[in-house]
């Protein structure tokens, strides 16, 4: 109700599908919410499905327990994936008069180690500290499962089962029968109509036929 609401108000607006998922588990992700920087807003629905303008400066995609996604009109495509606050690290402070390379690699060792207890007690997968490497598996993953998600939307879009939207295509089967029975039963009754002139023109021209026999 919020996305049609919202593609209601915003009807001076062109606008287009956008679908917000989970980069995880590739799960549509609901209640999220999608903000342009001129101000205009909308939330996924169920299917993780919203409405954005076709133009755009910027597109902000915010849902609690994500990390916030800004994006640019040519960043943006039909989807977008979200990746969940549990996967960031808590800012780390570190200061001290002497430069000492032992120390760091122990900072570093400890800080894995940390971030691996965390992920384990929130029955987490495994957490590598090298964002590079995260950022380039998950971009591969994407790519490797983009093709099957689209797919599966496209499914989704030709079995819709979203009760208003089911509700709007059976009242306009509805309409479409009714003009059409309308429709029959009025040619019906023009075709009685001249069939009935049609009897009462050969009678008349019998009966005439008649009387000019008897006449002669």
């Amino acid at each position: 109700m919020s996305t049609l609401c919202a593609a209601a108000q915003e009807s001076d607006k062109t606008l287009r599908k956008f679908v917000v998922a989970d980069i995880e588990t590739r799960v549509p992700v609901r209640d999220a919410i999608v903000i342009t920087g001129d101000g205009y807003r909308d939330t996924t629905n169920y299917r993780g499905v919203c409405f954005i303008p076709t133009q755009f400066d910027t597109l902000t995609v915010y849902k609690h327990g994500y990390l916030a996604e800004k994006l640019l009109p040519k960043e943006t495509k039909d989807s977008t994936f979200i990746i969940p606050n549990s996967k960031r690290i808590s800012e780390v402070t570190v200061w001290g008069k002497q430069d000492n390379s032992g120390l760091m690699s122990g900072m570093k060792r400890a800080i894995e180690e940390g971030v691996a207890a965390n992920n384990a007690t929130k029955g987490a997968l495994n957490f590598s500290f090298d964002f590079a490497k995260m950022i380039d598996r998950r971009y591969r993953k994407d790519m490797k499962h983009l093709k099957k998600t689209r797919a599966i939307f496209q499914e989704m879009d030709k079995k819709d089962d979203d009760p208003i939207v089911a509700a709007y295509q059976k009242a306009l089967e509805e309409k479409r029968l009714e003009e059409e029975q309308k429709k029959k039963t009025e040619e019906m009754k023009a075709k009685a109509k001249q069939d009935t002139l049609q009897a009462i023109e050969e009678k008349k021209k019998l009966t005439e036929k008649t009387e000019e026999e008897l006449g002669q």
